[in-house]
């Protein structure tokens, strides 16, 4: 009799870098917002790699990135970025995954706002991010060794659902809604070396970085600089957040301009990681029954093992794949309705307008749209990534099919297009699905194909 837990053994190295967007940058998220530009710093920006190999030298070179930043509204620019990380690194294109905190308190990083005030500061600032980003790469890489990675899961009531139904204005607002229960699952994992030195912690959650918003002059990681520094400084060690499949999921105490409310946020975060990290057992072993100690009872006795050979070894493994997934897309993008009825000239509208536009030069003249799926098998592990927005369920779902392999989600990955929500929303003028370029399904369809990708790569 044992308890088992689940390991990858491989090479590991880590890095960071930071990216803290510079002062007067353009850095509007929010239309309700009255300024355009950061007017200081709330936290610093973190850019942080891990990068993964196999022991025996075989199969690929895994490398991710858990970095600070918002979204890419000017796709070309992600791909421009992505394109020169992966001449650098060498790395293949199923083998990078730059997972975006989704911050909304960070830099518009568009190149094509040159009419916007601090605008002149973006396209330097996507090279320094480029150069950071590719170099962060490289001295984890070149910094790797032999390391045990275990996985376990814990909770946090950080997230809470924000599809509310407002009975006054007749109508969904995106908010805080009490009465429906929201995923709290938190999935960490512990990077430790031969010696037994923690190397990195990971954490991947799922929660709406909108902590700060319109009132907000401040660049911020938002409730993630908090969580980070709690577990930096707990385990000695850089910490990543991986953000997962947030679509529908959000802080109780939301849309505020106090940055304390986002370190508070964050700390509850941290705090939970932090408690679910120290619940993982020693690295690589596995929690035996050893049998009845008399004594004034009979008492059950356990220890800590080391992992079997089979296990060890299908601990070693790593693969990664990507599978494209063809979206039909809607007819037309939909237009977010105000609840104001607001003039076509407000800010508001233009804002509207202006997303619109580039989401679709992005998706170009095609009826469908060809979204990728990440996936890695990181030994006894798998994760997958979407570069979307899911509603949670998306999570949920694959973990209750793959039950017993710890998974890590991820959403918003190296590019974002909108949203990808139920079925059943459509028609119902939720914020989501209006803004979704996606056609009614789309989620389901996403959920099916990772889910049979998974288990294809599943040990």
């Amino acid at each position: 009799m044992n308890k088992t837990f689940s390991y990858t053994h491989c090479n590991v190295g880590v890095a960071t870098r930071e990216v803290t967007p510079p002062v007067g940058i353009y850095a509007r998220s929010w239309g309700a917002a009255t300024h355009d530009t950061a007017e200081g710093v709330h936290r610093p920006f973190a850019a942080t790699a891990a990068v993964f190999s196999q022991i025996d030298g075989e199969g690929p070179t895994l490398a991710l990135v858990a970095v600070d930043l918002g979204w890419f509204q000017h796709v070309p620019d992600e791909q421009q970025l992505r394109a020169a990380i992966l001449e650098r690194t060498r790395l293949d294109e199923s083998s990078l995954l730059i997972n975006m905190s989704h911050t909304h308190s960070g830099a518009n990083v568009n190149s094509q706002l040159t009419d916007k005030p601090g605008a002149e500061l973006i396209e330097p600032y996507i090279e320094h991010l480029t150069e950071q980003l590719g170099a962060a790469i490289l001295d984890a890489r070149e910094t790797a060794a032999p390391a045990w990675i275990t996985y376990g899961t814990g909770r946090c009531a950080l997230a809470t659902n924000r599809d509310l139904w407002d009975e006054s204005a007749q109508r969904w607002a995106c908010g805080y809604n009490p009465d429906v229960p929201a995923d709290d699952t938190l999935v960490v994992a512990r990077v430790t070396g031969e010696s037994g030195e923690v190397q990195a912690t990971l954490f991947n959650y799922a929660c709406h970085p909108t902590t700060l918003a319109w009132e907000n002059t401040l660049l911020s990681p938002d409730y993630i600089g908090a969580a980070r520094e709690v577990l930096e400084q707990a385990f000695g060690a850089p910490a990543l957040f991986l953000h997962g499949a947030s679509g529908d999921l959000a802080p109780r105490d939301d849309y505020v301009g106090d940055t304390s409310i986002a370190d508070r946020n964050g700390r509850q975060l941290g705090y939970a990681a932090a408690a679910a990290i120290e619940s993982l057992p020693p690295a690589g072993t596995q929690f035996v029954y050893t049998g009845i100690v008399p004594s004034g009872a009979n008492l059950g006795a356990w220890e800590y093992q080391p992992c079997d050979g089979a296990q060890r070894e299908a601990s070693e493994h790593l693969a990664a794949r990507v599978s494209p997934v063809e979206l039909r897309r809607k007819e037309d993008i939909g237009v977010v309705e105000s609840a104001t009825g607001a003039a076509h000239d407000s800010v508001q509208e233009r804002e509207k307008a202006l997303r619109r536009r580039f989401l679709a030069q992005a998706l170009g003249d095609r009826p469908t749209y060809t979204m990728p799926l990440w996936l890695w098998r990181l030994g006894e592990a798998l994760l997958v990534a979407v570069p979307n927005e899911p509603y949670s369920v998306f999570q949920v779902e694959l973990r209750r099919r793959l039950a017993g392999t710890p998974l890590l989600v991820l959403g918003t990955t190296n590019r974002t297009m909108g949203y990808l929500s139920p079925e059943d929303t459509y028609g119902t003028a939720l914020y989501q699905e209006q803004q979704s370029p996606f056609a009614p399904g789309c989620l389901e369809q996403t959920i099916e194909a990772a889910a049979e990708a998974l288990e294809e790569l599943r040990p």
